[in-house]
Order: C-alpha cells, then structure tokens, then sequence
C-alpha cells in the first residue's frame, strides 16, 4: 500500500470537490482543508493501514472518519454565509470519498 500515493489523491480529490460544491467560495477554504489533512493524516494512514490488513472493517473505518469530521475547520465558508448545513453535507461528503478511496484496499 502506497499511502503517500493515497494521501496526495485524496487532497487532489478532496480540493476538487471543494470547487464543485462552493465555486468560487471555495477558494476561501482551500487552505482550511490542506491544514486538516496534513493534520489527520496520521489517523488517516494508520486506519488505512488496519482497514487494508483486515483488522477493521470498511464501516468502522467509516466511523472512525466520521468521529473526526467536525475538526475539518472552514472558518473561511462560513463566515462568506455557507450555512451549516452545506458544511455537514460537505463534510459527509468528504468522508463518503476517502471511504470510495481506500475501498479497494479492503481484503478479500
């Protein structure tokens, strides 16, 4: 498993989802998400690593990402008026796509 590999995806795929939601807002979180990921990417890498050697399962890797979705700080969005809501969805949606990411790491 290429973490390093995994990891620079999911910024790219994470960064590119920010533009979809929030267009041009977006701008204003980029530097918020790159912070977040640097800072979990340790917990990322080491459930990665369980969820791909089978001690844990795809739904409790999901859980574990769900347990750190309110420290994805975007003081930028909200204060240009992102209501709380599109954040949680956003954040959801976060998840959903590291979850699709390392989904083919799971063993069979």
């Amino acid at each position: 498993m290429d973490f390093e590999k995994i990891f620079k995806e999911l910024k790219t795929d994470i960064l590119g989802l920010v533009k979809e939601k929030f267009g041009e807002e977006g701008n204003n979180i980029k530097g918020d998400i790159s912070q977040f990921l640097e800072g979990a990417k340790a917990k990322l890498e080491r459930w990665t690593g369980m969820l791909a050697s089978g001690v844990i399962t795809l739904e409790e890797y999901k859980l574990l990402m769900q347990s750190q979705k309110d420290l994805v700080i975007m003081t930028a969005l909200h204060k240009a008026g992102i209501s709380n809501i599109r954040l949680g969805h956003f954040k959801n949606a976060v998840i959903k796509l590291i979850a699709n990411k390392v989904k083919p790491l799971i063993p069979s």
